[in-house]
């Protein structure tokens, strides 16, 4: 009976050290990356679509997009609602595409995503070429999913 009580203390320590270990960086980004990867090559098609909830649906509820003229739009909601406003009937999304140049684990768990973007657009018949770097923050939800917590777009 001790013998039995001593293999069940010990598998019931072992579990609960298994359970409290912090994941390992290298699972954590694999993780990510696909989310990343599909938030980095479903803009292009969004932004062609003119689909601006796409866009937004990468965000955290409470994420913080900064635009290149340093304005924070504040919540997935004000993410989309300026993307649908620059998509008016004149707007025609011509080329561009994202670049990651780099991703690191943080503490937090954290990821910190970078790189450049260049953008192509239509608008009243006048063509505008718009290029810059990014970082990007993303953060685990409660769920467990990878969200944008703040998106800096320079």
């Amino acid at each position: 009976m001790l013998r039995f009580l001593s293999i069940c203390a010990c598998i019931f320590i072992a579990r609960v050290a298994a359970a409290e270990s912090p994941p390992i960086p290298e699972d954590l980004l694999a993780q990510a990356r696909p989310t990343i990867e599909a938030a980095n090559s479903d803009w292009v098609p969004a932004m062609k679509r003119r689909d601006a909830k796409a866009i937004a649906s990468f965000y955290a509820e409470d994420g913080v997009l900064i635009a290149p003229d340093g304005k924070a739009l504040q919540g997935r909601d004000a993410v989309e609602a300026s993307y649908a406003k620059g998509m008016t009937a004149s707007f025609r999304f011509v080329g561009g595409g994202i670049v990651q140049d780099g991703v690191v684990l943080a503490p937090g768990p954290l990821i910190y995503e970078w790189g450049h973007a260049g953008i192509e657009i239509e608008r009243d018949g006048k063509t505008v070429h718009s290029a810059g770097n990014y970082l990007t923050v993303w953060k685990r939800n409660a769920a467990g999913k990878w969200e944008i917590s703040r998106n800096l777009a320079l």
